[in-house]
């Protein structure tokens, strides 16, 4: 590949989403799987969906845009479109994207009209395979034009799995540039707002390279590649969509702290890659494809929940963590002090995820309105229930439903949906979910194996609940009865839907209650105050010792009244009590309530 001297701008970084696709081959159960995360801190995170309907010749389908609400015009809408739930529709195809930004001189012009929003939901109702879905991408962008920036979308039916990327060919002309590729069976990929598909020419085999006429020809063109239209080692992202070191660190290592956790061993080794993630040897490009083995549902969620844990990224261990080992920063992933410039881990499972899912496909050898199950979360994917829902299934609880308004404000209020992301509701699961989670965010190492119980104990119920409705469906779909199956399917996204933000209302007030003020609460039936007994929080030496080294004696306590002192205020391994002189002993000052500002038991702990 031969290069200008000069890479053409990039668009500034984008920072949103990441995607997981998993062959059938690679999974432990034998399905298809691709897990997403929206990221995403302005979005009310709830399920988007769309009835199956018949149109009239010459109906037109409004598009609203993606990110930001606005009107951007009318397509024409087919003769019928399919039942969409979240990004899965009734035949099995599911959607998922990671913005990826590409090149300043390929932004979208006004006249565009589909966002990679709008197209998704789009190419889901008019798609039965995943190759009918990325020719309808494709139709739709050159009929229309493509409204976004570089994307890169995971596509599966169940039998295939492929990974697309494109982009919009600007004020240059309508339509986009795009590759897409088939991920070999036994393979996985993963990626998170940078562009990975490298090599791809030649790509004269549609099972498994499908490329514009022009992707190389319209980089010639334009001044983005000065090669030949046959070159082989042409590279589709290294064109158009330049690596930086912030692209390495802030996305590419996501995907590769992912390879490390589900990838064979003896495939991918990460130490090799370990320069790449920290931005430092940009040329030691990842693999796109790598082998993987046995990958369950529950891995590809611990993935997508990830914060670098054990490895070189890992934010949790520096004083920045606080006492509990906290991943989460709050002041951006950028800071400078003194003139020098610095980063904060830009980590998987973020804090400001909007949704979440990961999606289990089954092959043709399934009924299509019983292929695709989302098992789909709101807010933070760490910390929140995942309900499992059909892709035929038509209707869901209110406190998940965001009809087919994409969190817009005004179609919210008309459908009369509860809450938006400035208007708490607790019948919102999006609101009862971040509730939770942001308690989880000041007292990770406490609450924590709390939250990791509940979500446990509901997966496995929902998980019954799926396998009882399944084969109730399957009955149905023997004797022609598809309407039947679709109301069971429909009725079961209702009840867990329900169940879920029943159950994290009741662990939020579980939390409020048993962490209040930074102590821990356990029932005590015998105590007639409060049925409770209560502990302060024990942080590590590690910690200590971090706060030790920051304050010098400042917080040392002078002289011996005290070896400890509890949530209380109770002295412990006193000498207060001379025995020389034991009437000249006094009482503890921690003893007194007004100086702790509680004070649980009355008796004198020595």
């Amino acid at each position: 590949m031969v290069r200008l001297g000069l890479i053409p701008a990039a668009l500034p970084l984008v920072r949103g989403c990441t995607n997981v696709l998993v062959t059938p081959g690679a999974s432990a159960d034998g399905v298809a799987m691709i897990g997403a995360n929206d990221d995403s801190s302005k979005r009310h995170g709830l399920v988007t969906h769309f009835a199956a309907e018949d149109h009239p010749e010459g109906a037109m389908r409004d598009v609203w845009h993606f990110e930001t609400g606005e009107f951007m015009g009318q397509i024409p809408q087919p003769k019928h479109t399919y039942n969409v739930m979240g990004h899965a529709n009734e035949h099995g195809v599911v959607i998922a994207e990671t913005t990826q930004g590409g090149l300043e001189a390929l932004k979208p012009t006004n006249t565009s009209i589909l966002d990679y929003g709008s197209l998704i939901y789009s190419t889901l109702q008019r798609s039965k395979t995943a190759r009918e879905a990325i020719k309808t991408v494709v139709d739709l962008c050159n009929t229309h034009g493509y409204a976004s920036t570089m994307e890169g979308f995971s596509i599966t039916d169940g039998e295939e799995v492929w990974y697309m990327e494109l982009i919009s060919k600007g004020e240059f002309e309508k339509g986009i540039v795009w590759v897409a590729l088939r991920v070999p069976d036994g393979h996985i990929v993963a990626h998170a707002n940078q562009a990975r598909i490298q090599k791809f020419l030649p790509c004269d085999d549609p099972d498994v390279c499908m490329a514009a006429p022009d992707a190389v020809t319209f980089a010639m063109e334009h001044g983005f590649y000065n090669g030949t239209k046959d070159n082989t080692s042409f590279s589709f992202s290294d064109i158009y969509d330049p690596m930086t070191p912030t692209g390495a660190r802030f996305c590419d290592a996501r995907a590769w702290y992912i390879f490390s956790q589900l990838a064979d061993p003896e495939d991918f080794n990460a130490s090799k890659y370990l320069k790449y993630a920290q931005g430092f040897d940009l040329k030691n490009r990842m693999p796109l494809f790598v082998k993987a083995r046995n990958v369950t549902r529950q891995q590809v969620h611990a993935a997508l929940s990830s914060h670098y844990e054990g490895s070189w990224l890992d934010p949790s261990k520096d004083v920045g963590a606080g006492p509990e080992g906290s991943p989460y920063r709050y002041n951006g992933l950028s800071w400078s002090l003194n003139g020098d410039n610095y980063v904060n881990e830009r980590i998987v499972g973020t804090q400001f995820t909007a949704w979440h899912y990961v999606a289990e496909v089954k092959g043709k050898d399934v009924p299509a309105e019983l292929r695709a199950v989302s098992w789909w979360g709101a807010d933070d994917h760490t910390w929140a229930p995942k309900v499992p829902l059909f892709g035929s299934a038509t209707d869901l609880d209110v406190s998940y439903d965001d009809g087919n308004c994409s969190a817009r404000l005004a179609c919210r209020k008309e459908h009369g949906l509860p809450g938006s992301t400035m208007e708490f509701s607790w019948d919102s699961a999006f609101w009862v979910n971040s509730a939770v989670a942001n308690l989880l965010y000041g007292m990770k190492n406490r609450a924590a194996p709390v939250v990791i119980h509940a979500k446990k104990a509901y997966d496995e119920w929902a998980k019954a609940k799926v396998k009882e409705v399944e084969e109730e469906a399957r009955g149905y779909m023997a004797k022609g009865d598809s309407a039947s199956a679709v109301k069971a399917v429909t009725e079961l996204a209702k009840e867990v839907t329900k169940e879920a933000t029943s159950r994290w209302t009741k662990l939020w007030q579980q939390l409020m209650v048993t962490f209040a003020d930074g102590l821990t609460a356990t029932k005590k039936e015998d105590d007639g105050m409060c049925g409770c007994t209560k502990k302060g929080t024990e942080f590590t030496d590690e910690w200590l010792g971090k706060v030790v080294k920051d304050t010098g004696d400042h917080y040392r306590l002078p002289g011996g009244d005290c070896a400890y002192i509890d949530a209380d205020g109770h002295c412990h391994g006193s000498n207060i009590f001379r025995k020389s002189a034991p009437s000249q002993a006094g009482i503890p000052k921690t003893e007194i309530p007004g100086v702790m500002g509680w004070l649980q038991g009355a008796e004198l702990r020595v």
